[in-house]
C-alpha cells in the first residue's frame, strides 16, 4: 500500500534552466570569431515533498552544494576556422600585344574563414588548357604577384610592392595583380595561362610561416585550427589569361618595267636605262592596327633612283591605302626629310614613314601600297 507519511521523501525534478553567462561576440558571415570565449552553466531546480529545494548550479567537475554561486561556469573557445577563396575579376582575358611589359591579370582574395589571416602568393603559367575560349599555346615572362596596397583596384607600380597579404580580417577582401611580360615572340591569337596560388599563413609574418591544422581532440582551453576548404589544404587557386592581339603584316614586292630608250611604253625591255617601277605593298591581316610603320628599302647598285616620276612630274614617291586616291611626297637625298613629309634617302636606301605612310589598319581594303622608280644602270 502506498500512503503518504511525513517520513517518505518523494522528490520530483521540476525543471533545469540554463543560463548563459559569457559574452558571445556577434555573428559575422563566416561564423563566430575564432578565440571568443564561450561560457555558461546550467541550473536544476527542483522540489522534494511539494517543497522548493535551493538550486544547484553545474560545473566542469561537478556540483552537489546548493545555492548560487556555488557553481562554475563550463568554458571553450572558438576555433580557427580557415578558408579563403580566390577569384578571376576581370571576366576576360587581358589582351595583351608581343613584347608587353607589366601585364596586368586580376584577382581577389577574401578571407572567408572566422579570423584575420595572412596569405602567402605565388604565379605561374599553366600547361595548356583553354580559358575565355582561348588555348594556352605560350608563357608568360617574369611573373611576379602584387598586393592592391591603396585598395584603388589598379595596379600602381612602385606604390603596390607588397607581395604578401600580411593580415586579411575576416569576411574582407583585397586586389591582387599577377604582373607578366609578353614574349616578343609571340603571335596574334596566341594566349598564356597563369595561375595565383594563396595560401593560409600566420597574420602579420609577411606570410613566412604557413598555417598548420591541429591533430588530435579539440582542445577546449585553445584555439586549433581547422582547414575548411574543399581540399582541406588552406590553398585556393584561380587562372587567368594574357591573350596577344597585334598586327600581322605581309610585305609583298613587284617589278615593272615602264619604259625602254629602244620600245618605249609598248612591251618595254629591262635593259641599261630602262625604268623600273618598284610596288610594295603591306597587308595588315590581324587583329590590331600596325603604327609607326616604317619601309626602308635598299637599292641595287646597279639602279639609280628616279625622281620626279609621279603626280605630273613632280613628285617621287605614290603611296595608296585600299583603292582611295594616291598621295605624294619628294624623296630627298642627304638622308634628312627637310620638308617632313615622310620620304627621303639615304645614300641608296629609300625610306617611306609617317606622314606618308601612317597605322595600317586590319583587313585586305586597307592594304598601303607605295610605288617608286629607278633606272637600270
Amino acid at each position: 500500500m502506498t500512503s503518504i507519511t511525513g517520513h517518505l521523501k518523494r522528490a520530483t525534478l521540476a525543471l533545469v534552466v540554463l543560463s548563459s553567462f559569457g559574452v558571445i561576440q556577434s555573428v559575422q558571415a563566416a561564423g563566430t570569431a575564432a578565440n571568443t570565449s564561450i561560457t555558461n552553466r546550467a541550473t536544476v531546480n527542483y522540489t522534494v515533498g511539494g517543497v522548493a529545494q535551493t538550486p544547484i548550479e553545474s560545473s566542469p567537475a561537478g556540483n552537489s552544494s546548493a545555492g548560487v554561486g556555488n557553481g562554475s561556469n563550463t568554458a571553450f573557445v572558438v576555433d580557427n576556422k580557415i578558408n579563403l577563396t580566390v577569384t578571376e575579376t576581370a571576366g576576360a582575358a587581358t589582351t595583351v600585344t608581343p613584347g608587353q611589359t607589366n601585364v596586368v591579370a586580376f584577382f581577389r582574395v577574401t578571407n572567408t574563414g572566422n579570423s584575420s589571416e595572412g596569405y602567402q602568393l605565388s604565379a605561374g603559367n599553366l600547361v595548356g588548357g583553354t580559358l575565355f575560349g582561348h588555348i594556352d599555346n605560350i608563357d608568360a615572362t617574369n611573373l611576379r604577384v602584387f598586393v592592391d596596397s591603396n585598395a584603388n583596384g589598379v595596379y600602381d607600380a612602385g606604390v603596390d610592392i607588397q607581395t604578401a597579404i600580411d593580415t586579411l580580417a575576416a569576411d574582407a577582401n583585397v586586389a591582387v595583380f599577377v604582373v607578366s611580360d609578353v614574349p616578343v615572340s609571340a603571335t596574334n591569337t596566341q594566349a598564356a595561362n597563369v595561375r595565383l596560388t594563396a595560401k593560409a599563413a600566420r597574420p602579420a609574418t609577411g606570410a613566412a610561416t604557413l598555417e598548420t591544422e591541429t591533430a588530435g581532440a579539440d582542445n577546449p582551453a585553445a584555439v586549433d585550427v581547422v582547414f575548411a576548404d574543399t581540399a582541406r589544404d588552406a590553398l585556393e587557386t584561380a587562372d587567368s589569361q594574357y591573350y596577344v592581339q597585334t598586327a600581322a603584316l605581309t610585305i609583298t614586292k613587284a617589278s615593272a618595267v615602264i619604259s625602254d630608250p629602244f620600245n618605249g611604253v609598248t612591251n618595254p625591255k629591262a635593259i641599261p636605262a630602262a625604268v623600273l617601277e618598284y610596288v610594295v605593298t603591306v597587308t595588315n591581316n590581324g587583329a590590331s592596327a600596325a603604327n609607326g610603320v616604317q619601309i626602308d628599302d635598299p637599292l641595287n647598285a646597279n639602279t639609280t633612283f628616279a625622281a620626279n616620276q609621279y603626280n605630273g612630274g613632280t613628285r617621287d614617291v605614290q603611296i595608296a591605302v585600299g583603292a582611295g586616291a594616291p598621295t605624294y611626297c619628294i624623296a630627298e637625298s642627304g638622308g634628312t626629310d627637310t620638308n617632313a613629309d615622310g620620304c627621303y634617302r639615304t645614300g641608296a636606301t629609300l625610306t617611306v614613314k609617317s606622314p606618308a605612310l601612317g597605322a595600317i589598319a586590319t583587313g585586305a581594303g586597307n592594304a598601303v601600297t607605295v610605288r617608286f622608280r629607278v633606272t637600270i644602270n
